[in-house]
């Protein structure tokens, strides 16, 4: 079927430009002696990631290899590992606006990409400050933040003024958890087989989406857009429970103001699930117009067939070029 514009919203970059520019916690990236790569972020490190050299971090390979794939744009974020949240507020502020610039210059000379912001969230002010100077001075197309601060949750009121400010500005907030390594000391439960990463990611993803929700943070912001990767972690499969929750708990009696399918429709979410049948679950519950195409581009769980599965769901033939492209047009306003 003729497709239009195909636009990958999940796709990290490495900015060999900012390496260095946080501190003690680097970020940098090399090789060992026997030759294998790592990357270090603070006192997190990646062994055996093929970051150097690579279209992870060298913005003409990215578009060659985004040409063999057929996608027209890419939404570049940052890397959830250089977060920084723990790291000293003015250090943090600097090593993001610094971010922030080289990925408005890459994009400036790369037209097949657009920019997400990174934020300095331990300063909620600076945050505020950093999101408009991205949106309105380099031409950043949304946020893209992780699902706690140190632990701090998204619903709490320190935040307030960041989500009035996504509103104000008209655009959109990306959720995507940094490894709890990369912040906290990982528990026996995380720590061993990159649990942190593999299957941390879904928890924290469906514990932010709780927060947003049961917080207000939805309620008292209904103009705010938030999209969540990796299909919303569990959020999208536990949205019953949530919603039984509301209904039958003490606690829920008049929390929120308007309803929960009107606050849930203020969600969106990105087809990096790996299987066509949590695909089609996802596309099924939550309709073609909220699901985005999101590869996780260069990753080591990168979908680089994500075509073929969205090609093969049991949708309408719209829904198709809706979820390759035209919602996230129409939600990231490209």
């Amino acid at each position: 079927m003729q497709v239009n514009q195909v636009i990958d919203i999940h796709a990290h970059i490495l900015v060999p430009g900012v390496m260095g520019s946080c501190g003690a916690a680097g970020p940098e990236m090399g090789f060992r002696e026997n030759g294998n790569e790592y990357f270090r972020a603070g006192n997190y490190v990646l062994e055996n990631v093929k970051f150097n050299n690579s279209p992870f971090s060298v913005p003409q390979k990215r578009v060659e290899k985004m040409a063999q794939l057929g996608i027209d744009l890419q939404l570049v974020s940052p890397n959830p590992i250089t977060y920084f949240y723990n790291q000293p507020p003015q250090l943090g502020i600097s090593f993001n606006k610094k971010h922030n610039d080289e990925v408005a210059n890459i994009c400036r000379e790369n037209i097949e990409l657009i920019g997400a912001a990174a934020l300095p969230l331990q300063d909620s002010n600076a945050a505020c400050e950093e999101l408009n100077r991205a949106v309105s001075s380099l031409g950043m197309v949304c946020s893209y933040i992780g699902t706690d601060v140190n632990g701090l949750a998204l619903s709490d009121a320190r935040f307030e003024d960041l989500w009035s400010e996504h509103e104000r500005l008209d655009v959109p907030v990306i959720i995507h958890p940094g490894p709890r390594g990369s912040y906290q000391t990982p528990d026996n439960f995380f720590n061993k087989w990159e649990l942190d990463v593999i299957y941390g990611f879904a928890i924290d993803e469906g514990l932010a989406v709780s927060h947003l929700l049961f917080g207000g943070v939805l309620d008292r912001h209904p103009k705010l857009k938030v999209h969540i990767a990796h299909g919303g972690g569990f959020a999208p499969y536990q949205k019953g429970r949530l919603q039984a929750a509301l209904e039958k708990r003490p606690f829920g009696n008049g929390l929120l103001n308007r309803s929960f399918d009107e606050q849930w429709a203020q969600l969106s979410f990105d087809t990096a699930v790996h299987r066509l049948d949590a695909l089609q679950f996802l596309v099924d519950t939550e309709g073609c117009d909220r699901v985005l195409l999101g590869s996780n581009f260069g990753g080591w769980d990168a979908e680089d067939g994500y075509r073929q599965m969205v090609e093969q769901l049991k949708i309408p033939k719209d829904g198709v070029n809706k979820i390759l492209g035209g919602n996230a047009k129409r939600i990231f306003k490209l």
